[in-house]
C-alpha cells in the first residue's frame, strides 16, 4: 500500500480522486550480471504484471493507495529460451529470492513529495517494504497531464542487498547478479468523475 500525503505539488493538477489505470501502466525490474565469466550469464528484463492502486488530491495535500503483487513478477528475457527463463522465475519467486509465499505483497509508503529540479517533476521520499524489509527511497517523479489523465514516470536504482536479498553467484562468483537493481515506472492515473 502506498499511502502519500504530497505536501507543496503544483496547483495544475485537477482535485479529485484518481484511479490507476493498470493496462495503461508499465512497471518494470531490470537486473544485470556480473563476474569474470558474465559473458555466459543473462541480463534480466522483469514485468510485474499485476498492481493496483488510487491517488486522492485535496487541496495541496495527496493521499496514494498502491499495492503490488509479487507472484505476479515475470521474467520476460526476449533472448532467452523458455527453458532458461522457467528456471529464472523459478529461482526469483522462491525461497532463497522473493519468497512470494512468504511475502506476497510489495508496499511503498510515502512520507513526503517534494518539487523537483523542474517544473514538470517531483522528489517522492517513500518508505518501500519488499521481502519483509522496509527502506526509505528517494523516488524521482516526471509527470504530465492531459484533461483527467495524470502520467508519472521515472527510474530508480535500488540494491538488493538493502532488502536482505543475497544476489545469485554461480561458478564461485564466476557469473553472478549484481546488487543494484533498476526499477522503471511509468504509471497512468485517469480521474474518476
Amino acid at each position: 500500500m502506498l499511502a502519500v500525503a504530497f505536501a507543496g505539488v503544483s496547483s495544475a493538477q485537477a482535485p479529485g480522486l484518481y484511479c490507476i489505470d493498470a493496462k495503461a501502466s508499465h512497471i518494470e525490474i531490470r537486473v544485470f550480471r556480473s563476474g569474470f565469466l558474465s559473458a555466459f550469464g543473462d541480463n534480466h528484463v522483469i514485468a510485474l504484471n499485476h498492481f493496483s492502486g488510487t491517488a486522492k488530491s485535496i487541496g495541496k495535500t495527496w493521499e496514494v493507495d498502491v499495492v503490488g503483487e509479487t507472484a505476479s513478477l515475470e521474467v520476460k528475457d526476449p533472448k532467452s529460451a523458455a527453458s532458461t527463463r522457467a528456471e529464472v522465475q523459478s529461482t526469483m519467486v522462491g525461497p532463497t529470492q522473493l519468497d512470494v509465499t512468504r511475502y506476497p505483497k510489495i508496499e511503498v509508503r510515502a512520507s513526503s513529495l517534494v518539487p523537483g529540479p523542474t517544473s514538470q517533476s517531483w522528489r517522492m521520499i517513500a518508505d518501500v517494504t519488499l521481502h519483509g524489509v522496509t527502506r526509505r527511497v528517494e523516488f524521482p517523479l516526471a509527470w504530465s497531464q492531459d484533461g483527467n489523465v495524470l502520467r508519472v514516470q521515472g527510474k530508480k536504482k535500488l540494491l538488493l542487498r538493502d532488502f536482505k536479498i543475497e544476489p545469485i553467484s554461480k561458478g564461485f562468483g564466476a557469473v553472478q547478479v549484481r546488487n543494484d537493481f533498476d526499477l522503471i515506472y511509468d504509471i497512468v492515473l485517469r480521474r474518476s468523475s
